[in-house]
């Protein structure tokens, strides 16, 4: 099954890993855009997304009936799961394996690409000193932001209808967690007349419906 989601940043909104620039040492991820040459969108890469979202299933999947191995290394998931079938946030992420068949996703998640054109900032940040826990001296870093309330648009993929209930919950607890620089996001749901097929008479139509709307005010 297939359906949108819409993000929007509650905060300002920093999802960095692109290359530094002048001026800025992180900067917002960017790419070519397709037939522009020289030109660059912003945009969230769908792994960082993906990334986020297994971090919330794996804080909610047990209070809701869902199995969790308890295991976040990638390098010990294979090892976790060495015998017998692996948990349903392993089942529904997948994990790193090197035998045919074991830790296949049954998630897909496209890059997600703004509505419109943002206009980014250059906000100046101190770097806190991991051991005393207070602003180190004379270390400043810049970073480029997107202003709060710009959307962007991705596509999600499922392939096994039985972990669509752990789905919607990952959904739902990511608007409350920190995402990409320690930024706040909502998001919504969009295109999902799949998904509410899938979920019908049960105890996650609810849900859906809540995930079809904003939850935080847009003027937060």
């Amino acid at each position: 099954m297939k359906f949108d989601v819409r993000i929007r940043g509650v905060t300002l909104l920093c999802v960095g890993g692109g290359r530094p620039e002048p001026g800025v040492d992180i900067a917002f991820m960017k790419r070519v855009k397709p037939g522009e040459e020289g030109a660059y969108e912003y945009y969230i890469p769908g792994s960082s997304f993906k990334g986020a979202l297994r971090s919330a299933a794996s804080r909610v999947a047990e209070a809701y009936g869902f199995k969790f191995c308890g295991e976040v290394d990638p390098r010990r998931l294979e090892e976790r799961h060495e015998r017998g079938e692996p948990c349903d946030v392993c089942r529904l992420f997948g994990y790193p394996s090197r035998l045919p068949g074991r830790g296949i996703s049954r998630l897909f998640v496209s890059d997600f690409t703004p509505v419109k054109e943002p206009e980014p900032l250059i906000v100046t940040r101190v770097r806190i000193d991991d051991n005393s826990l207070r602003a180190a001296e004379g270390v400043l870093f810049n970073l480029e932001y997107i202003p709060p309330g710009i959307e962007f648009r991705g596509e999600i993929w499922l392939v096994d209808r039985d972990l669509v209930g752990l789905l919607l919950l990952a959904l739902a607890e990511l608007r409350l967690d920190r995402f990409g620089r320690g930024s706040i996001i909502d998001l919504r749901v969009e295109d999902d007349a799949e998904l509410e097929e899938a979920v019908r008479g049960t105890r996650w139509m609810g849900l859906l419906k809540d995930l079809r709307e904003w939850m935080w005010i847009e003027d937060i």
